[in-house]
């Protein structure tokens, strides 16, 4: 079993993936970056394909990212659909997605406290529309949401461990 751990910045994404991976004692994999992205749409998709093929990880973003963020960004090679599907194909009873979101108040005080050297506060509120939308085409692998202005970490972590 794996986690997909996706979401915008800000959303608690780090924290979830510290807590669930001392916990569980998992590998954490960077599954999408702008490193990642930044080479041919073919060479991302052998990238993820050979995530694919790994056990007990815990991918801090993932293919979703990819087709959230890769259209802000010029350079940056973006899957096709059906590559996003093969590889979910590849995935599946192996991956559970954790989406992890906040309202946009709560992603705004955050990112004013943190700020980011690369996405805006508008880049992270359209992100956050783009990731319902790229989540909802998701056929093969289950996906569960967690409210992270609602839910402590340590609530997530407890409800994905008895449940996934």
């Amino acid at each position: 079993m794996s986690y997909i751990v996706v979401g915008t910045d800000c959303s608690g994404k780090t924290s979830l993936i510290n807590m669930l991976a001392d916990i569980t004692e998992f590998k954490v994999m960077k599954g999408s970056s702008f490193s990642h992205s930044q080479c041919t749409q073919n060479e991302l998709f052998e990238k993820f394909l050979e995530f694919t093929k790994m056990e007990n990880v815990i991918f801090d973003r993932f293919t979703y990212c990819n087709e959230v963020y890769a259209p802000m960004y010029d350079d940056f090679a973006m899957l096709s659909d059906g590559q996003r599907r093969l590889i979910e194909k590849e995935m599946k009873n192996n991956a559970t997605i954790i989406y992890l979101y906040a309202d946009d108040e709560v992603l705004e005080q955050r990112f004013n406290c943190r700020g980011d050297d690369y996405v805006s506060l508008e880049k992270l509120k359209y992100a956050k529309y783009k990731y319902e939308e790229a989540l909802h085409k998701v056929e093969h692998l289950e996906v569960v949401k967690f409210d992270t202005g609602k839910l402590t970490t340590m609530e997530i972590v407890e409800h994905i461990l008895l449940n996934y």
